[in-house]
């Protein structure tokens, strides 16, 4: 076994046939080179474990930020979907507009085609006033 003295020098470790300053050594002079290994690689485990833990709190935050950014972005998506719904019922209900006019107009009934005309129209301005969201209405 090899032994530091407190100056920093190896020697051979107790009952060797290296001389000793003070006789004999001193308890506190004695380092265990297997022991001071073990240390140095249990504080190196330990800074290795709290660069992990560090690495993975930064990671948690970062899937965090990403599931928020998701989140968002599908509420987003929904809400164009909403849109893009409320839009197709107008555009049919238009359509069948157009369609109702050109019936009474081929009908050559000018009264028929007023009364379509102003029951589509009145049914339209309440598609438009109809809030977001709203599709089905």
């Amino acid at each position: 076994m090899h032994t530091l003295s407190p100056t920093g020098r190896r020697s051979a470790a107790p009952g060797s046939a290296a001389p000793s300053s003070a006789g004999g050594a001193v308890p506190g002079d004695v380092v265990d080179l297997r022991r001071y290994r073990l240390a140095r690689l249990i504080r190196d485990a330990g800074r290795q474990q709290g660069e992990l833990a560090r690495m993975m709190r930064q990671s948690a935050q970062e899937r965090t930020q990403l599931a928020e950014a998701l989140q968002g972005a599908q509420r987003h998506l929904a809400s164009i979907a909403d849109n893009y719904k409320v839009l197709l019922v107008r555009l049919k209900r238009e359509k069948d507009f157009r369609d109702a006019c050109q019936e009474a107009a081929e009908l050559e009934d000018l009264d028929e085609m007023i009364r379509r005309r102003d029951a589509l129209a009145q049914e339209l301005e309440a598609i438009r006033r109809t809030p977001r969201g709203a599709a089905g209405a």
